[in-house]
């Protein structure tokens, strides 16, 4: 029975690649049938062996040079709105039930890209899980690049807890010529990289008007990580004379969602209070990462934002069942909706995130929700 299982499940994982196109005729896609005999065949040998990938030779400090060039720089049309669609928590596996459901999230993703049109796909993390995901990051690359559209993933908690490094993840993932991931310095885990969205003027010369500064939620040396991004949002301000928005983009959320969440919510009442601009719900607990003290791990990354004067917006994914997003001090902390079986009990929280960028940065965040059929509005963030 469990051979029969195992079959069954192969097949499933690989079944989707026979009906997809690639987004480039670089890209070489899985080959369908022959990942699916080898998932059947090689399955003790592959859960036994460790995938590690290339380590990145990046290396930063607070003296390296802000480079333009080296950041990911994408271009907004003017007058017409950049749009964003992001995906997380998909939970792709080789091997379990959720190579059966990832079909259901398959299709959840390509009705959200039809309806949003994006001109860029953000995952925010927790792409793959389980023991093994050799197959699984390979199925969710084809998926996101046959869109032929820029895409740009980042880790979660749960990606690398198989037999697939973040490197070896990363180095699939980066094989496709329209995701645009960086690893960035390894000293800071794998995936700190930066998105410059930049207006075309009619001279030919670009403003940009958005920084996504894309950190590893789980990075070694996060003080570094702290330090790279008051280094990053300080050049951006410099280069732009401080016109341009910075966003932070992490899979786990920080200490502050919760205590936005305390002084925001009325529990007697049972609603948002007034002068935080606060939507969405909260219907479990908000799980930020804590230091061996017990402090917050990213503890001061709040107060870093706050300082450069220019982040206005930090977005994650992580818990299922939150989506809310609150104005906290000057920053909205917003929780992007969920897409497929992970999202639990909860049934409406199930599709995605739209932002759209105007010209001077952030001016709409809408959760687009996929579990009734056609996408539809779940929750339009007023800003």
């Amino acid at each position: 029975m469990e051979k029969i299982t195992a079959i069954i499940m192969s097949l499933l994982t690989t079944l989707s690649l026979f009906f997809g196109t690639a987004g480039s005729p670089d890209y070489k896609k899985g080959t369908g049938l022959k990942e699916a005999v080898d998932a059947v065949i090689n399955k003790g040998a592959i859960l036994s062996t460790e995938f590690k990938g290339d380590v990145s030779e990046e290396t930063w400090n607070e003296n390296s040079e802000y480079k333009l060039e080296d950041t990911v720089v994408l271009t907004k049309e003017k007058d017409k709105d950049f749009v964003i669609l992001n995906i997380t928590d998909t939970h792709f596996a080789d091997y379990d039930y959720r190579a059966f459901t990832a079909f259901d999230v398959e299709a959840k993703i390509k009705s959200l890209v039809s309806a949003v049109k994006p001109d860029l796909i953000t995952v925010y993390g927790d792409i793959v899980c389980t023991d093994s995901t050799y197959y699984a990051i390979r199925r969710i690359t084809d998926l996101f690049e046959g869109f032929g559209i820029p895409w740009a993933p980042m880790f979660g908690n749960h990606d690398n807890e198989g037999n697939c490094d973040k490197n070896f993840l990363a180095d699939v993932m980066m094989s496709a010529p329209n995701c645009v991931m960086k690893k960035g310095d390894p000293s800071m885990g794998v995936g700190n990289y930066i998105i410059n969205i930049a207006e075309k003027n009619d001279d030919g010369t670009q403003n940009i008007v958005e920084s996504l500064i894309i950190m590893d939620c789980r990075a070694d040396d996060r003080k570094k990580q702290i330090s790279w991004f008051t280094w990053a949002a300080k050049s951006i301000n410099k280069l732009t004379d401080s016109s341009a928005e910075i966003s932070i983009v992490s899979h786990i959320p920080l200490a502050e969602y919760q205590y936005a969440y305390d002084k925001a919510w009325d529990t007697e009442n049972s609603c948002w209070r007034e002068g935080f601009n606060a939507y969405g719900e909260c219907n479990e607990k908000i799980c930020y990462d804590s230091a061996s003290d017990g402090t917050p791990a990213l503890q001061g990354l709040f107060d870093a934002m706050k300082a450069v004067g220019t982040a206005k917006y930090f977005f994650c994914g992580h818990e299922h069942l939150n989506n809310f997003s609150i104005e906290y001090e000057g920053i909205r902390l917003t929780y992007c909706l969920k897409v497929g079986m992970a999202s639990g009990a909860n049934f409406k929280f199930s599709g995605g995130t739209e932002i759209r960028i105007g010209e001077n940065g952030i001016k709409e965040i809408m959760h687009k929700t996929v579990a009734f059929g056609p996408v539809i509005t779940l929750e339009d963030i007023k800003l």
